[in-house]
Order: structure tokens, then sequence, then C-alpha cells
């Protein structure tokens, strides 16, 4: 039966966005499944290194097409995975056609899937067509039990955590497989203590608990379940594996993208406003992106409700990130909507130029010229979209738009035509 079947999995490839979505939707299928995500190696290390894992399947991604000259080194990998003979190789191809998948299947490979139009039905089939042809049916215990991070060894009930995404003081994010829900999660956790610092993450902790469980929207992570222990508060909440927007940064985006990635978060920041909340801390970091590239916002640990009169005073007291700050952020002053408006206009600088609009050699002296230093001027072939940066990036709040719904009605504009 399908359901007994317990793959083992080698996924290949340099995109650490695709891999991370590869292992995802195998182990949303097979949660028992062993998956080793590895780079592309040589031809030594990599015949050592299946015949370690022993793999029923191996998804080789790659930007191998029609197009890219024979002498890419695919083909001598192909014939040496084809040597194993457990190994069934399936070529995942950023671009390609059927010209492309002839050139994979001659040169070794099993099975070829364009990653332009797969769907996780599709992979997911795949998969389990490679693993019946290899009789994984009947391998119940297989040669590794487990990938090859070890998991941390922190308890939480009704919870498999798979491994540390990352770790401060008093908390700690994890991968996690949830039992009820039967998928893959991100577990957060933060120590219980009573020192003035953990108890102010306490509060903040479950404040972001309270406002992200009030919304219901597909811009604005969802939320699954809140617990406390004796030593730990807990949270779970919706994963990505397609990373976040601040990944995506490290490549160049197009004036045309970063419209629109623009155009959906000020949709996201709208939601959130017309329930009362303002974000306080808008950054690449903080926008994940869907599987169909859609943003999505999370950690709402700074935000606050805008009837909460005393948070949105809190004159003299600079909280988020210096280099997204508002001005009247980074001068302790009132904050309201435009706040989250003018940090979004520093994602759309960075996502259009590639870097930061303000540096300095310290966070103070970054936040100074966020209150001070003109908007910073775009290079002549951004020049089009000028006006509109002048305006989400304002020193004065009574400049900028008054809203994500003005700013979404200006971006009704043809901006990209204005571009070209």
């Amino acid at each position: 039966m399908a359901d007994a079947i317990r793959p083992v999995l080698l996924v290949m490839g340099s995109d650490g966005k695709r891999l991370e979505w590869l292992t995802h939707h195998v182990g949303s299928r097979w949660p028992d499944a062993a998956v080793s995500t590895v780079p592309p190696a040589d031809g030594a290390v990599l015949t050592t290194l299946v015949e370690q894992v022993a793999p029923h399947a191996i998804l080789l991604q790659t930007d191998f097409g029609a197009d890219v000259a024979a002498g890419d080194g695919l083909e001598p990998m192909l014939q040496l995975l084809r040597r194993h003979p457990n190994a069934y190789c399936i070529v995942l191809a950023e671009r390609g056609d059927e010209r492309a998948a002839v050139r994979a299947l001659k040169a070794g490979a099993m099975d070829y899937l364009p990653l332009g139009s797969i769907t996780r039905d599709m992979l997911l089939a795949t998969i389990a067509e490679a693993l019946a042809a290899r009789g994984a049916e009947e391998l119940a215990s297989g040669p590794m039990t487990a990938s090859l991070s070890a998991a941390p060894t922190l308890q939480i009930p009704g919870y498999q955590i798979l491994r540390e995404i990352a770790n401060s003081n008093f908390s700690a994010v994890y991968l996690a497989r949830s039992e009820r829900l039967r998928r893959n999660v991100v577990l957060k956790t933060m120590s219980r203590g009573t020192s003035p610092r953990e108890l102010e993450d306490a509060g903040r902790f479950q404040r972001e608990y309270q406002i992200i469980s009030s919304i219901s929207h597909r811009a604005i992570a969802q939320i699954y379940d809140f617990g406390m222990l004796p030593e730990h508060l807990y949270s779970a909440m919706e994963y990505f594996p397609c990373g976040d927007l601040r990944d995506r940064l490290r490549n160049p985006v197009s004036i045309e993208e970063s419209l629109y990635y623009l155009r959906a978060i000020a949709e996201a920041l709208r939601v959130i406003h017309v329930f009362g909340i303002l974000h306080r801390d808008l950054k690449p970091a903080n926008v994940m992106l869907r599987e169909d590239n859609s943003p999505v916002l999370i950690d709402f640990g700074l935000a606050r409700r805008t009837d909460d009169d005393a948070a949105m005073t809190a004159v003299g007291k600079v909280v988020g990130s210096p280099n997204y700050i508002s001005p009247e952020q980074a001068q302790g002053h009132r904050v309201d909507a435009r706040t989250d408006i003018y940090s979004l206009g520093v994602v759309f600088f960075e996502m259009l130029t590639g870097r930061k609009p303000y540096l300095g050699r310290n966070a103070m002296e970054v936040m100074r010229q966020h209150a001070q230093a003109p908007v910073p001027t775009l290079p002549d072939s951004l020049a089009s979209v000028q006006r509109l940066l002048d305006r989400l990036m304002a020193k004065s709040p009574d400049e900028r738009y008054a809203s994500a719904d003005e700013l979404l009605a200006d971006l009704a504009t043809p901006w990209e035509a204005a571009a070209l």
C-alpha cells in the first residue's frame, strides 16, 4: 500500500529554496521519509554519498535545458547515478522543453519534470512511481532512519521537532511536524523566566499570538496553536518552504516584480490596518513567500493595536529595525499606519536597487538619516518611480500616503508602462 512506503530520498541541487520546497512536499506526503539534501558533488564524493545513503530515489534539481551546452556536466553525473541500481533518478529542470526531456532521459534519468509547471501532486505522483519501481513498500525500516541533521532534544507534546532554524538567549524557532495537522509547521518557543527581559519577551510572545489569531487572511501567516509548559511558551504557525523576501533580494529584482511585491505587501498592510493593527517592524525578513510567489506578513512581536493609546504614544521609546524604521519611530514619536507605509517604501527601494537607502557606522547614525537625510534618488533607469518612492519615504507623515488604500489606488497607474 502507498501509505506503507517509507522512502529514503536524496535531493540534490544548488537552489536552497527549491530544495526546501521539494523536501517540504515529500515530508508532507510521507512523514517518516528519510530525506537528505546536498549540493552537487564531484564524481568520487557523489559515489560515496549514494552508497552511504542508499536512496530509493534521487531528485536532481538543475537549470539544465535544451539550450544549455552538452558539456554542462549533467550527463556524466546521471550516468554515474545510474550505476546504482536502487537509485531512481528524477531530473527537475528550471528550463527545458521536449528536447531537454529527451536529453535527460538519454543521459540516464528515469524521469524528467519541468520546474516551471510542476505541481505538488505531479511531484508526489512521480516519486510514488519511483518508489513502487524500487519496491520501497517492503522497507519499513530502511538503512537511514533520520536526516543528516540531528533534531534538537526539546520535547513539545504533539510535535516532532525536525531541526532548529534560529535561536537567541531566551527563544528558539524550529521546523516541526504537527501530529494533529499532519504537516510541517514553524514552532516558536520562549523561555518562561522571572527576569524583566524574560517577562517582557513573554508578553510580546503572547500578544503576537493574539494578534495573528484574530486575523484570517491569506496575506497574514496562519497560526495553529499556542501553549504553556513549565519552562516554555510555544506557538505553532504556518511553514513557508520558499523562504522570505530577504532571501529573494540576494538576486536582482526587476522593476515589474518590485511593483508586484509593493502592491501585494500594501494589500497585506491594508488588511491589518483594517483590523486596527500596526506592524511596526516591516522588513524583508518578515515577509515570507508562498509557492506562487505571493508575500505573507509574519512576526507581529512589535505590533500594536491602534486603540492602545499608551503603546502608540510611548514617547522616547524607540522600537523597530534601524534599517527600516520610520522617522517618527526613530525619534520616539507617536506612530500610525503611515509608519508601516514608510517601512514599505524602504523595502521598495531595496528591491529596486539591491541596497538599503541609508548606511552608517552604527544603528544611531542610520536612524538619524531616516529622520533627517533626503529621500534617496533612484538611478535614471528607475526615474519613473521616483515620485512613488518620494511619497512612500517622505520624512513628514503628512506628506506620505495616508493609508494603504490610497497607495493601492495610486498603484493602479500603469507604472510598468511608464518605466519602459
